[in-house]
């Protein structure tokens, strides 16, 4: 077993193919209204990993390919955390993952709920991948605003 810190969490979100990763304490969103912190959708929550993975600025001059290449980048960091939590699982944790398409959480089973959301954009601020500007547009120091985002919470291991 190994035990969780950030650097290995960090790694698993690398080896799933983010290219930034970070993580935001569930007690830095008591500012968030109720229903969109992340112990409203797992009690117990510890953090909240956020996985930011980059898109070429090319797509950004044709919707067309703007569309095919944000289908893709949704279900690719969707994907993404999915491997987070697996990894993490292995562990003994208990996580959620936020699906990149926002408000739709996956529980253990693989089924989808609605159960509220929270902005991923405010969480990768929390987490320190950047800073929302007065355009709304989070800027991450490395990669501007060219990033997608995606998430999980975990919380302790269980004594199952």
């Amino acid at each position: 077993m190994v035990e969780l810190n950030n650097g290995v969490i960090k790694a698993y979100g690398l080896a799933a193919g983010a290219n930034v990763v970070g993580i935001a304490a569930s007690k830095d969103f008591s500012l968030a209204p109720d229903g969109f912190k992340p112990t409203d959708v797992l009690p117990e929550c510890l953090s909240v990993i956020v996985l930011g993975a980059t898109f070429l600025p090319e797509v950004l001059d044709d919707i067309d390919k703007y569309t095919a290449s944000r289908n893709t980048m949704l279900t690719a960091m969707t994907n993404m955390a999915k491997e987070v939590a697996k990894q993490m699982k292995k562990e003994g944790y208990k996580t959620k993952i936020i699906s990149a398409t926002g408000g739709k959480w996956v529980n253990d089973d693989g089924r989808k709920e609605q159960k509220g959301h929270i902005s991923l954009k405010h969480a990768a601020e929390i987490a320190g991948l950047g800073v929302i500007g007065k355009n709304y547009l989070l800027t991450n120091p490395q990669y501007g605003n060219l990033l997608w985002f995606s998430a999980g919470s975990y919380r302790r291991k269980t004594n199952a």
